[in-house]
């Protein structure tokens, strides 16, 4: 047997010994151990998006030097201690997660621990070893390069606030395990612990339920949220990369419910007037900004910028909402352009559109006219889309487009009184979906039918249908009726 080159009972040892990772490719790591047609194949082996050994794998075995298993107990089990490689990616705005961190199997054989200490789960989160390389889509994994190597200890200091958001989100997820009520699990349930999906697919990952017989629930995990560990990398392991401002000090979080805190500081300025409170708040009216009631909110949550610490970690999305007096919401809510092309090809369990509405919390904030044309703030709640009314009526919804583009598109050529044209088009009407619908989202109208160019803009306005034919950019769009229902109890 090798003598291991640091001491697995020491997490400190351990982190030591990884250090020396930081700068190596996964090729680098199999070059001590492999030459010539064995290193190759082996890397052929680890670039293989088929085949069962991930990076992760590659480093248990060739760096650590112990044989991977799916054992519960943590990798390091004489230090507590649990190895995870995980991506990060490089953006426009900074570095990134490349993905959610996966940690452990939630039970669906046995039962659940209510509640987080003395779990499973503890066992396994207590202490990770994160080793982050960056990737990059574009070259063989093996290639990609180590650059940071961090202990995450979840009962250290810094982590005290995070802690208490994690005990609660594990709580939330635990107590709809053990009422029989899996199958209603979502990621947006929770705020930093996750509720992510296992299994290539929908239908193959659905199992029976330890507490619930009669309906079969899909395979989930606990993880830590892509946001939360985005989070983490900007703050922990690479202090200062991004400023962030912290709503709840460490004893709010303790002692009183997340949500709950949210609502009650925006409830202390219901029923001021917009005006009113831009004054109070010291926000500049002249620019005339859409955001500016965004920026509202974040003030009277106590922080300058739109860059919450809380918000970002939990993946929480404020929007604003302004009702008109006959109580439905002065217009939809959009999101951002589809692709047709890829929109045809996609599987709604694998689209944008589900995986952000699984994966978003949102904060609506509502201000509502009064018979003055004033807009008042009435309140605020915080929501996500039942995962069930997400994966039934949302994805009639959503493939009812896709059947569509992919049958032909029909346009209709007309003129309005002036002359200017107009072209109509057989896409699902509003008016026949209750969750979303889609529109155009252009600056411009455009459109080329038949070879005849209609409308003012561009072929930067455009997208292509499957024919060939081109139509203005399209997006969909939350009903405003859906989301009147949402904030009819505000």
């Amino acid at each position: 047997m090798r003598k291991l080159p640091y001491d697995d009972t020491n997490p400190a040892d351990i982190l030591k010994y990884s250090e020396e990772l930081i700068g190596k490719t996964f090729i680098d790591i199999l070059k001590v151990e492999f030459e010539g047609e064995e290193l190759e194949k082996i890397i052929s082996y680890y670039n293989n998006p088929k085949s069962k050994g991930g990076l992760g794998n590659l480093l248990e075995k060739y760096y650590y030097y112990y044989l991977p298993n799916s054992k519960s107990e943590p990798d390091f089990l004489e230090a507590g201690t649990e190895l995870k490689v995980t991506p990060y990616e490089k953006t426009k705005k900074g570095i990134r997660a490349g993905e959610r961190l996966v940690i452990t199997m939630i039970p669906n054989t046995e039962a659940i621990a209510s509640k987080f200490k003395g779990s499973h789960l503890e066992k396994k989160i207590s202490k990770i070893l994160m080793v982050w390389y960056h990737r990059v889509k574009s070259q063989p994994r093996t290639n990609n390069t180590i650059d940071f190597v961090s202990l995450y200890d979840i009962y250290s200091e810094i982590f005290e606030k995070d802690l208490a958001v994690i005990c609660d989100d594990y709580y939330k997820i635990a107590s709809k395990v053990r009422e029989g009520k899996a199958h209603e699990l979502s990621e947006s349930d929770t705020k930093y612990l996750g509720a992510c999906t296992k299994g290539s697919t929908a239908d193959k990952s659905l199992q029976p339920q330890f507490y619930n017989k009669n309906i079969p629930a899909k395979r989930r995990a606990f993880s830590l949220k892509q946001s939360y560990m985005t989070y983490v990398l900007n703050n922990y392991v690479k202090p200062g990369l991004m400023r962030y401002e912290s709503i709840f000090s460490k004893e709010e979080l303790e002692n009183v419910d997340f949500d709950k805190q949210i609502i009650d500081k925006i409830s202390n300025y219901v029923g001021f007037s917009e005006e009113y409170l831009y004054t109070k708040f010291s926000l500049n009216t002249e620019s005339k900004s859409k955001q500016i009631n965004r920026s509202l909110v974040y003030r009277i949550l106590g922080i300058n910028s739109e860059n919450a610490e809380e918000f970002q970690k939990a993946n929480i999305v404020v929007k604003t909402i302004r009702v008109k007096k006959n109580g439905l919401p002065k217009e939809s809510m959009s999101f951002p352009k589809i692709e047709i092309s890829r929109f045809i090809e996609e599987d709604f369990e694998n689209s944008f559109e589900y995986t952000f509405f699984e994966e978003t919390i949102f904060l609506f904030v509502v201000f509502k006219e009064n018979e003055e044309g004033k807009y008042i703030l009435k309140g605020s709640k915080i929501w996500n889309m039942p995962i069930t009314e997400l994966e039934n009526t949302g994805k009639l919804e959503w493939e009812s487009y896709k059947k569509k583009f992919i049958s032909g598109v029909n346009f209709e050529i007309g003129y309005d009184k002036t002359g200017k044209v107009i072209v109509k088009n057989d896409l699902p009407k509003k008016t026949e979906h209750r969750i979303f619908h889609l529109r155009p989202h252009a600056s411009k109208s455009a459109y080329v039918i038949k070879g005849i160019k209609y409308g003012n803009g561009s072929d930067k306005d455009m997208d292509i249908l499957p024919n060939g034919d081109k139509m203005t950019h399209q997006c969909f769009w939350l009903n405003n009726g859906y989301i009147s229902d949402i904030i009819k109890d505000i």
